[in-house]
C-alpha cells in the first residue's frame, strides 16, 4: 500500500499530542518520586533531631548510685554522729554555776570536727562515769521555754546543751556521796557516745536540756517532759 504525503502529515500531527502526553506523564512520575524522597529525607532529619534532644536532656544518674532524685538528695543533711563530734565542758565547771538551792548547771558543747554539715534535734544521752566505770544514770528531759528545734551544725561550728543536778543530798543533809570523773555523751539519735572528762556531783541523775545552736546555753529549764 502506498502512503501519500497527506496521510503522513496527518499521522505526524496525531503523534505529537501523544508524545507530549507521554512526556508529561513521565515528568509527573519523576516529580512524585522526588516528592516522596524529600518527605523521607525530612522525616529522617526530624527523627535525628528528636533523638539528639532526648539524649542530651535526660539526666544521668551518678555512677554507682541508685538515687532517682539527685537534685533533691543534694540538699539532704545527714544526722550528726559521735564520730564527727568533739564534746567539751564549761571551763568554769559546775562550781561556777552552783545555785544556792543546792543545784548546779553545767553547759556541754558539741563541735563538728568533720568536713560536712550535719544536723540533730532533741536531747542528748548522758551517762555518768565514776572511777572509770559507767554508772546507771537517771536522765530526765526538760524544756527550756519551748520545744526543741532542728540545729544544723556546719564544720567547726558548735552547739550546746545544759545539764542540771543536785550538789547536796537533802535527805541525809550532807554532800553528795560521790563525784564523776567523766561523762559519756551521745548526740540525739545516736547510740554511740563520746567521753568527756568532767567532774560533777553525783546525788542521783541529771536533768538534761535539748541541744541549741551556739557554744553558750544560759537558759533555765521550765518544766520536765511528760
Amino acid at each position: 500500500m502506498t502512503v501519500t504525503s497527506t496521510e503522513q502529515s496527518t499521522r505526524a500531527e496525531s503523534a505529537e499530542p501523544l508524545e507530549l502526553l507521554i512526556k508529561e506523564a513521565r515528568a509527573a512520575t519523576r516529580r512524585r518520586r522526588l516528592g516522596r524522597l524529600a518527605i523521607l529525607v525530612v522525616a529522617a532529619l526530624v527523627a535525628s533531631l528528636i533523638v539528639a534532644v532526648v539524649g542530651t536532656s535526660t539526666p544521668k544518674a551518678p555512677f554507682g548510685s541508685g538515687d532517682k532524685h539527685p537534685k533533691v538528695s543534694a540538699f539532704i543533711t545527714s544526722p550528726c554522729t559521735s564520730s564527727q563530734l568533739r564534746v567539751t565542758s564549761d571551763r568554769g565547771g559546775w562550781h561556777a554555776n552552783e545555785a544556792a538551792a543546792g543545784q548546779f548547771t553545767e553547759t556541754l558543747s558539741f563541735t563538728n570536727v568533720a568536713n560536712r554539715t550535719c544536723q540533730f534535734k532533741g536531747w542528748p544521752r548522758v551517762i555518768a562515769v565514776v572511777n572509770g566505770v559507767s554508772e546507771t544514770t537517771t536522765m530526765t528531759k526538760v524544756f527550756q521555754n519551748k520545744r526543741p528545734s532542728l540545729v544544723r551544725l556546719a564544720p567547726r561550728r558548735t552547739a550546746s546543751f545544759d545539764i542540771y543536778g543536785g550538789d547536796w543530798d537533802p535527805i541525809h543533809n550532807k554532800a553528795c556521796p560521790q563525784s564523776t570523773n567523766g561523762l559519756l555523751v551521745s548526740p540525739p539519735g545516736d547510740s554511740k557516745s563520746v567521753y568527756v572528762e568532767v567532774e560533777e556531783p553525783m546525788c542521783g541523775g541529771f536533768l538534761v536540756a535539748p541541744v541549741i545552736a551556739g557554744s553558750s546555753d544560759r537558759q533555765s529549764w521550765t518544766n520536765t517532759v511528760q
